[in-house]
């Protein structure tokens, strides 16, 4: 099991072990960010190879919408840190017990990321020459 530390991330905090932030406000509570927000956690690692796993696991999770199951709050959503500490375990145990699966799920997420933000680049392309095509339209 990874030795982990999960803290609330103050704007003034600055961490020296590997570590990134995990957003717990909102219906996107449990999504793993490379950089800090107002409503996060930080996740303090041992090593860089615990940080990319654990990074991993999380998203999987939020991907797989696993902490919607625990979030409190009527109006704004919230995760307890307590709770994502069980999950990030849970998520620990399927990594531990099946090391190939996870490499495999873990390559395959990264593709499927790598894409989307290839997509999101062309789409904005195709937004712009429409606007270009608009304003010559116009001229």
């Amino acid at each position: 099991m990874f030795q982990f530390k999960l803290k609330t991330h103050r704007v003034d905090a600055a961490y020296q072990k590997p570590h990134f932030f995990i957003l717990n406000i909102g219906n996107n509570s449990g999504k793993p960010l490379t950089e800090p927000c107002p409503n996060c956690f930080v996740c303090i690692c041992q090593s860089e190879q615990e940080k990319e796993s654990l990074f991993w696991i999380l998203f999987a999770l939020w991907q797989g919408r696993r902490f919607h199951q625990v979030l409190c709050g009527s109006v704004i959503p919230f995760i307890r840190k307590k709770e994502l500490s069980n999950l990030i375990h849970q998520g620990q145990k399927y990594a531990i017990h099946f090391p190939d699966k996870f490499r495999k799920n873990v390559q395959a997420l990264q593709l499927l990321q790598q894409k989307e933000k290839e997509y999101a680049k062309i789409t904005l392309s195709i937004k712009e020459f429409k606007t270009v095509i608009g304003h010559q339209m116009i001229k």
